[in-house]
Parts: structure tokens; C-alpha cells; sequence
């Protein structure tokens, strides 16, 4: 009886393990574009993270590059892009 107990764990921890899923990164910071100018395909790297007081929240650098993206990845993590020339423009038009 003992065996088919703990024969049915392994199977079940096996199965919980094969559905984990990697942790949710929340991402933010400001994005460096390229010259409107530039023609092509665009991508965006990573080129700073540090981490915060929070967990699973990261302070980036982000920058704008030419080229196809690389391919995908099985990252689930939240990344929210902000521009230095409209972080303080919230002034109301008259």
C-alpha cells in the first residue's frame, strides 16, 4: 500500500512540475529610439535592469535597434515602455 502511495506522489509532483510556469517580471523604464528617420524593421533590447525593492519588479534601460526582432521567447513578463521628452508634458492645452 505504501508503494502505490508514494509511486501516485511521483507521478503527481511530475505532472505539477511539468505546468510550472516561470515567475511574471513587471519591466519598466525609459526607451532610447532610433531617428524617425531610420527605415526598416525595429526591435527593442534590454540594455540596463536593476532590481527594486519590490519583488519581480525591475528598474530598465531599454533601446531601440534596427533589424528583426530575435526570435520568441517563453518570457511572461509586463514591460511598460516610457519616453523622456513626454514624462513631464502634462500640461492641460487651452
Amino acid at each position: 500500500m505504501r508503494s502505490t502511495w508514494v509511486r501516485r506522489l511521483e507521478r503527481l509532483e511530475s505532472i505539477l512540475r511539468s505546468r510550472a510556469h516561470p515567475e511574471m517580471v513587471f519591466r519598466y523604464g525609459y526607451l532610447r529610439r532610433l531617428p524617425a528617420d531610420s527605415g526598416g524593421e525595429r526591435h527593442v533590447v534590454t540594455t540596463k535592469t536593476e532590481p527594486t525593492a519590490l519583488a519581480n519588479v525591475e528598474q530598465c534601460e531599454f533601446e531601440e535597434r534596427v533589424g528583426p526582432a530575435p526570435g520568441p521567447t517563453e518570457d511572461l513578463s509586463f514591460t511598460v515602455y516610457l519616453r523622456k521628452d513626454e514624462a513631464h508634458n502634462s500640461s492641460p492645452s487651452p
